[in-house]
């Protein structure tokens, strides 16, 4: 495999081992030291995190380097900054780091969530209002306005942005934007901004911010929004989405399939298909799911593969006899490839998949798909194992770990994190 394509996949993977295999401290450092020296993608987030929960970071510093910590603080590693912060003393030592520091964004992703306030927000939206304004005020003593105003936007108190403003630092204007997008995190009321969109606009923006915190892996309702125009329909989805959610219909540290299907068939719904299926096919996916054809896949293709898999586990499971027809709502491309899913479906059922459909890029995404839905993980571990050396082996290893992960321990779940992350990881070690 190309030395480039090599460095996208392993991070999580080591994670998860490190999380649910019994590995001794040299065991998880050799581990680290392997991603770090293949310049794994970020292999250096998850290395700093493990080394800073586990030994502190005096002793981090003096094992992996000052100027490395550096770097990495610049470019907001999310799960380093917690790790550090949640640190004895954490707060002083990361903000006298960023001070002098221009910081860079990690991530393309848009919002709020590319720069230093949106990073260390996000990193520790999940603990409670008194560490968090311990971090406020650190930031505000080392003149990070940013980061003090979007941390104090995350309290859980809707009070506490009224205090921060009382303090008088800096100038908060210039973070209204972004601090009400991060109080809808939290489920606070937005805050009031003029000459912009009318008060009812506001507030349903808000109330669409507000369900992406709650969904789960990654959200397409703002980039809906955003795309269409459409904000009255996209928050009549978001406050459907929300109940289903909140209701525990769609668990929240689930993966997204569930929440995505019911916000497709929602957009259906209330937009049309006319509007909504030429919108998918040109909206790029940036999730790392699926067996890749080319290195294009839209926001159509995972659509296709959620309402595929959802029509055929029934069959595949025993549930039913008969093989279904292709669901509705599915492109012509699968209608095409309709005879190969299902052919592949009844051998998923019968038990009789052959390793030959592991070396054929056509047959083996979709048989890992339809092993995952049947449950089958041996059967699923057995027919990974079979593929050739490769991106395909390694992306579908990687990809089905992560979400094997979310029907266990759900180690790498994030509160907020389709709001918050977009499907960047975040590696924890001190949750349970």
């Amino acid at each position: 495999m190309p030395p480039l394509i090599a460095k996208r996949y392993g991070a999580e993977a080591a994670y998860l081992k490190i999380r649910y295999a019994p590995l001794s401290d040299e065991e998880t450092r050799g581990l680290l030291q392997t991603l770090l020296t293949s310049n794994v993608r970020t292999a250096d987030d998850l290395a700093y995190a493990w080394h800073i929960h586990r030994e502190g970071y005096e002793a981090t510093i003096a094992s992996l380097g000052q100027e490395q910590f550096d770097m990495l603080v610049t470019t907001l590693g999310t799960s380093t900054i917690r790790a550090l912060l949640l640190n004895e003393g954490g707060e002083d030592t990361l903000m006298k780091r960023l001070a002098p520091i221009a910081t860079e964004p990690r991530s393309k992703a848009p919002g709020a969530f590319t720069n230093g306030g949106g990073a260390v927000a996000a990193a520790i939206i999940d603990q409670p209002d008194e560490f968090k304004k311990r971090i406020v005020l650190a930031a505000e003593a080392q003149g990070l306005v940013d980061i003090a105003a979007y941390v104090s936007a995350s309290e859980n108190n809707p009070q506490a942005w009224n205090a921060f403003l009382k303090r008088g630092v800096g100038k908060p204007s210039l973070y209204l934007l972004y601090a009400s997008q991060m109080r809808a995190m939290v489920g606070n009321p937005r805050l009031e901004r003029p000459n912009i969109q009318s008060a009812l606009q506001q507030d349903a923006i808000h109330r669409i911010q507000m369900a992406t915190a709650l969904e789960p892996e990654q959200d397409f309702l703002l980039n809906l929004m955003n795309q269409t125009g459409a904000i009255a329909s996209v928050d009549r989805m978001a406050r459907i989405l929300t109940q289903q959610i909140q209701s525990g219909a769609i668990r929240r540290n689930g993966t997204m399939d569930a929440a995505w299907l019911f916000a497709y068939r929602s957009a259906v719904y209330f937009l049309g298909h006319s509007q909504i299926d030429p919108l998918f096919d040109r909206l790029p996916y940036s999730g790392r799911r699926y067996v890749r054809s080319s290195s294009i896949f839209m926001m159509r293709d995972v659509i296709d593969q959620l309402l595929v898999v959802e029509a055929l586990q029934p069959y595949v499971t025993g549930k039913v006899s008969d093989v279904p027809p292709w669901p509705a709502g599915v492109s012509d491309k699968i209608k095409a490839d309709w005879p190969r899913w299902t052919e592949m479906a009844a051998k998923v059922r019968d038990g009789t998949v052959s390793p030959t459909l592991a070396a054929d890029p056509a047959t083996f995404g979709i048989v890992a798909e339809l092993l995952f839905a049947k449950a089958d993980q041996p059967a699923l571990r057995a027919f990974v194992e079979q593929a050739p050396a490769g991106q395909a082996r390694v992306s579908v290893a990687n990809d089905f770990a992560i979400r094997l992960d979310r029907a266990c321990a759900a180690y790498l779940y994030h509160p907020t994190e389709a709001g918050t992350l977009q499907g960047q990881p975040i590696f924890k070690f001190d949750t349970q």
